[in-house]
């Protein structure tokens, strides 16, 4: 199919928020078409999102199969940047694991290439669109692939990474896997916690929002001020959000309750087969009986026992100090950019280039804060 084709037969629209919400069905039905399920994309969450934590830079586009605008195939939201000249990226906020960006499974180059169109015709300084925080082998990535090599057109590749996760086999326990050192430790830690008081483990759901919303507010989070509360525009999107998961009964909070109060808990967004582990939070009072680590055991072993989901996708950095150690499987990620038409050739390969490093220092300067603070905490 020809450029020209693609374009003839599918409709794209920028959309304001209000209207975004008047098309939640349409874009439910293309989450279920997705090749990739993806918790950051949904309604549920995009849209607080958007409302509560996006720049007036963040544009929506629809992309419909036609112009009877009876099924969409892409939808995706893109921050332009602040220069005439630059990339403009799929939209991932502070609060998401993965990029703001649904594929129609059937048509996903050709949603990604109106994408490019839409972007060409209406922002023509632009130089190219990055895609950040891709599953490497997923259909987004496999898209992008595919319609650069279609058009003739560059496709750059940077910083690929592996995410803690779990894929759930029912016929091979996941702690069979696990070191054993650390799973006697880990059973050592629990006892001596449950010399403190009885625990227990209770999944809730709308009811345990704001008890883990009070939990991490009283820990470290709450202390340097990126407690999901801590501030008035980011609660109040948490609240929603989880609202809105909890009424579809796609949200799970699994906490462990020592008497009344949970000591730790994790929150857990559900998506088709796949859970998002997005948030964990633990009284800090108990720290060297590693709380957080025994509330994501128990999950993990419930989700196992329940054989609803294939798999968990921790949302954690490269690296992270405590579910690295309990997952032992690896979602592979990467960022890819393309121009938005031939022709871009050195400037796009420039802005790419500048793109990269903007993130890098960033990704660097993330890692010396928290070295700094860990230094000062011991």
């Amino acid at each position: 199919m020809s450029a020209g084709a693609e374009r003839s037969a599918i409709l794209i629209e920028a959309v304001d928020r209000p209207a975004l919400a008047s098309v939640e069905a349409a874009w439910r039905d293309l989450s279920a078409r997705c090749g990739e399920a993806n918790a950051f994309a949904e309604p549920d969450f995009l849209l607080p999102a958007l409302e509560r934590l996006a720049s007036p830079r963040v544009v929506t586009l629809l992309v419909w199969r036609d112009d009877t605008r009876a099924a969409l195939i892409g939808l995706a939201a893109i921050v332009t940047p602040r220069l005439p000249l630059g990339l403009a990226r799929i939209w991932r906020s502070e609060q998401a694991a993965l990029p703001a960006i649904l594929l129609d499974r059937e048509a996903a180059e050709q949603a990604l290439g109106a994408m490019l169109d839409w972007l060409a015709a209406r922002r023509p300084r632009l130089l190219g669109l990055r895609l950040p925080c891709l599953t490497a082998q997923g259909p987004i990535a496999a898209a992008a692939t595919a319609l650069a090599a279609r058009r003739a057109l560059p496709l750059h590749s940077a910083h690929r990474r592996h995410r803690a996760a779990l894929t759930i086999d029912r016929a091979s326990r996941f702690e069979a896997r696990l070191d054993k050192r650390r799973r006697k430790e880990w059973g050592r830690q629990r006892r001596r916690l449950e010399d403190h008081g009885r625990l227990q483990v209770e999944v809730g759901a709308a009811a345990a929002i704001e008890p883990f919303l009070a939990l991490e507010r009283q820990g470290w989070k709450g202390a340097r001020g990126s407690a999901l509360d801590a501030e008035s525009g980011r609660a109040a999107f948490a609240r929603e959000m989880l609202t809105r998961f909890a009424a579809r009964g796609a949200l799970r909070v699994h906490s462990l309750v020592m008497g009344e109060a949970p000591i730790a808990a994790g929150v857990l967004l559900r998506v088709g087969d796949r859970g998002f582990f997005w948030k964990t939070a633990y009284d800090e009072r108990f720290a060297a009986f590693s709380p957080g680590v025994q509330a994501t055991l128990e999950l993990s072993r419930q989700v196992e026992r329940e054989g609803e989901l294939a798999l968990l996708d921790s949302c954690a950095i490269e690296g992270h100090p405590m579910i690295d150690r309990v997952w032992p499987d690896r979602i592979e990620l990467i960022d890819l950019a393309l121009p938005l038409a031939g022709g871009a050739g050195a400037a796009f390969a420039l802005g790419a280039a500048a793109e990269r490093a903007r993130e890098a220092l960033k990704r660097r300067l993330k890692r010396l804060i928290a070295a700094a603070r860990a230094s000062r905490a011991a």
